[in-house]
């Protein structure tokens, strides 16, 4: 089977991800709308891409150094951090697709995904450890690598956008006090992501 193709279906591994984006992008699908929820996944696949490329030239241990996974862990920490006080504290509303153009910037919606994702250092500990299990497994050159994870990222990408789009079409069953409980669920999740990165670093650099 051709490398991308096997990447196209090893994708559909993530379909059940529930990391700190992938409640950021539900979130967003729901109060902002599917253009922004869009851009959104598409930083989220743009920090992606960069661990993959970074990882298959072969810097992954440049990546991997205490120093740099150490304050990556902190900015992480104060990210999903910040991030979950602010979806807390944030007032609930339901839009019309017209005011929801006006609300956010594109490009902070793209800014606040690749951020997310790139600043949890979870992240490129999991792409370290699939490019080396594909390149051990599949013993695929280099060019096969590039096609595995290119089709792999595709999937990742389209399913996340599959799950933005679900989540705003269902958004007319929604009400203020459903938006309401669903931040401040958000908010609880990514400040315990926020502490399970504190663990990391006490438990690996203290």
């Amino acid at each position: 089977m051709p490398p991308i193709i096997n990447g196209l279906i090893f994708g559909l591994i993530f379909i059940f991800a529930l990391g700190p984006a992938f409640f950021a992008l539900i979130q967003t699908s729901i109060q902002q709308g599917l253009k922004k929820a869009i851009f959104l996944a598409i930083g989220i696949s743009v920090s992606d891409v960069f661990y993959v490329i970074i990882v298959l030239l072969g810097m992954a241990k440049a990546l991997e150094t205490d120093d740099f996974k150490f304050w990556m862990g902190i900015f992480g920490v104060i990210m999903l951090g910040a991030y979950g006080v602010y979806s807390w504290f944030k007032t609930p509303k339901i839009h019309s697709e017209n005011t929801m153009v006006d609300e956010s910037n594109d490009f902070k919606q793209f800014a606040k995904g690749l951020f997310l994702n790139g600043l949890n250092p979870f992240i490129i500990v999991s792409w370290v450890t699939w490019v080396s299990a594909i390149a051990i497994n599949f013993e695929y050159q280099f060019n096969q690598q590039i096609q595995f994870f290119g089709g792999m990222l595709i999937t990742i990408l389209s399913m996340d956008i599959g799950k933005a789009f679900i989540a705003n079409k269902l958004k007319h069953l929604i009400t203020v006090k459903f938006v309401r409980n669903m931040n401040r669920t958000v908010a609880v999740i990514l400040i315990l992501f926020s502490l399970q990165i504190v663990y990391f670093l006490i438990s690996n650099y203290a």
